[in-house]
């Protein structure tokens, strides 16, 4: 009789583990696909404001919508990481969601659990729309660049293989090219991508990570002082991101209701 027992409590225990794994597979699915949404379709289109009639503050209003809607995307995509820990932690092969987010975001994978972890936590975080319209601001002369009207290219992305891009026309490096995108969307999710994952921006992370366990606001002038390597003007940069951040198409864009 007590082996009879056993033998059901084993029956039954192992009925359930195969319930909870079967469980734990399918939401791992479900999971990476509502990430690939999330980060990896094309970003939808947002039209600029006709009733603004400044251009410049037209264009930096519509680029702070594309930081404002990817902004949501990754604090969506942010909610995937505990769960993914977790569900690795019960087995030996590598979770499909840990997968996809470390390679997104450039996190080496050969590493601890518990530094994976952090490491997505620290990438896996929005950026003030104000700083995203300044900087492009910048780098597309406000939209109007040869490579913004013909490859809605916003943020100086380059890469370097033959007919990834245009040819900028004063280049000496025959392998460079100016990164072509197919929206503007797609084009901002690229620069948070670029600002989420690239060594020279471990900074401007290491700032909001800071300011968001103190639980204070993630500002624009909080962040400007890490972006020194995002151009060779170096700290020349700086001193431009400060004054077009507080120029006026920015400041009534970011005022104006949204």
């Amino acid at each position: 009789m007590t082996r009879f027992i056993i033998a059901i409590i084993f029956v039954v225990t192992t009925s359930l583990l195969y319930a909870v794994l079967t469980y734990e597979t399918d939401l791992e699915a479900f999971d990476l696909g509502e990430l690939k949404a999330l980060l990896g379709d094309p970003r939808p289109i947002i039209p600029a404001e006709p009733s603004i009639e400044s251009q410049r503050q037209r264009f930096a209003s519509q680029i702070m919508q594309y930081a404002k809607s990817e902004n949501k995307r990754l604090e969506a995509a942010r909610t995937f990481i505990n769960a993914a820990i977790n569900r690795q932690i019960k087995k030996s092969e590598t979770d499909a969601v840990l997968i996809y987010l470390t390679k997104y975001f450039g996190v080496p994978a050969n590493t601890s659990l518990d530094t994976i972890q952090h490491e997505l936590m620290m990438r896996v975080d929005g950026l003030p729309p104000r700083l995203v319209a300044t900087q492009a601001a910048i780098e597309s002369a406000w939209g109007t660049s040869r490579f913004a009207v013909n490859g809605n290219n916003f943020f100086g992305h380059q890469c370097y293989s033959k007919g990834c891009g245009i040819k900028p026309k004063q280049s000496t490096n025959p392998n460079l090219e100016v990164r072509t995108f197919n929206s503007t969307g797609d084009a901002v999710a690229a620069y948070y991508q670029n600002i989420n994952s690239h060594r020279a921006y471990t900074k401007l992370r290491t700032k909001r990570a800071e300011l968001r366990v103190q639980r204070e606001e993630i500002t624009v002038e909080q962040l400007i002082p890490t972006l020194s390597a995002y151009s060779e003007k170096g700290a020349e940069y700086l001193k431009i991101l400060k004054s077009v951040s507080r120029s006026d198409h920015i400041q009534l864009a970011a005022k104006a209701p949204q």
